[in-house]
């Protein structure tokens, strides 16, 4: 069992080769309708609860959040995050 820092990053980056040799395997096509399945999935899981669907808009939409600063527009910090509603 990898334990030491050095053995969890070589385990790290073997995992890294294999996922990146797994994935050059497949097509663009392929990988585009990996990801609209996994897309379809986590509808599907969100749908299945109205607490989870709106805990996710809301976590969604406040990483979104900008605010206009002397004409500029930057992201909201997290202690004025902290703030809002």
């Amino acid at each position: 069992m990898a334990t030491s820092s050095s053995d969890m990053n070589a385990a790290l980056e073997a995992q890294a080769r294999f996922v990146q040799k797994v994935r050059s395997a497949c097509s663009a096509e392929d990988r585009l309708a990996e990801f609209a399945k996994l897309q379809q999935s986590m509808m599907e899981t969100l749908g299945e609860s109205d607490a989870g669907y709106k805990h996710f808009l809301r976590r969604n939409l406040q990483s979104r959040r900008v605010e206009v600063i002397d004409g500029q527009h930057r992201p909201v910090s997290p202690a004025r995050r902290a703030l809002l509603p």
